[in-house]
């Protein structure tokens, strides 16, 4: 038998071993928790109506604060999205508009419902022990049940009774504290938004100034009145 005979017999048995290697945990602080974060990112948004995708920005700031910015292949601004408690503003510099109002104020069936899920993705628990495994139930802090499911500590996935849910992938360490690179958002209405960091700094000191819109020079129109994405 020679060597090329060999080597192919032996490919079933080589990758059946890899796959067998357990994973390695991530070296991470127990009880860490991201508190801060900015990162360009690359998203993507879609629902049965409409999509959108782009690089951009994101800054985030526990518990609830959070500022995306969308670009265009240009380089120019096709959408800023910025969040605060329940509350919400949509910026289309483009068009010269803005739309604000509660979560609960934004339009059903237009690809929209996502964006009222960015607090409860990003409130995710401090870093767990490595021998944390498995799916529980219990109370969001947002009120309503919610299923984790914890792999090595770190939530992998979050779902509701309602058909919300969210996949966190790529667990990468920074400054001992572990953080998903990649999360992928679907709603009760199966739309789906999807973002990926790249080279994010983690617990950094953010400026105020980061959250905050600039609206001089657009027109302010409530949510209700959004088309789409």
């Amino acid at each position: 038998m020679n060597y090329l005979k060999i080597s192919i017999l032996l490919l079933p048995l080589f990758f059946s071993a890899c796959a067998a290697l357990p994973k390695v945990p991530l070296d991470y602080a127990q009880g860490a928790v991201v508190t801060s974060i900015s990162s360009e990112v690359s998203l993507s948004a879609r629902s049965s109506g409409s999509s959108l995708s782009g690089p951009g920005f994101m800054v985030y700031r526990r518990p609830d604060q959070v500022h995306l910015v969308v670009l265009s292949p240009f380089g120019t601004t096709l959408l800023e999205v910025f969040t605060l408690g329940d509350r919400i503003t949509l910026v289309y510099p483009s068009q010269g508009v803005a739309y604000a109002g509660r979560f609960d104020e934004l339009p059903e069936g237009k690809g929209m419902q996502g964006w009222r899920l960015m607090r409860w993705v990003m409130d995710a628990d401090p870093a767990g022990p490595t021998s944390q495994n498995g799916t529980v139930e219990r109370t969001s802090r947002q009120g309503g049940l919610e299923k984790v499911t914890f792999e090595s500590g770190l939530i992998t996935a979050k779902s509701t009774s309602n058909g919300d849910r969210v996949f966190y992938r790529d667990y990468q360490v920074a400054k001992g504290v572990p953080f998903a690179r990649e999360l992928e958002i679907f709603n009760r209405q199966d739309d789906r938004i999807r973002l990926k960091l790249e080279e994010p700094e983690v617990n950094t000191t953010l400026d105020d100034t980061a959250f905050t819109p600039r609206l001089d020079g657009l027109k302010l129109l409530p949510l209700a009145t959004l088309k789409g994405l």
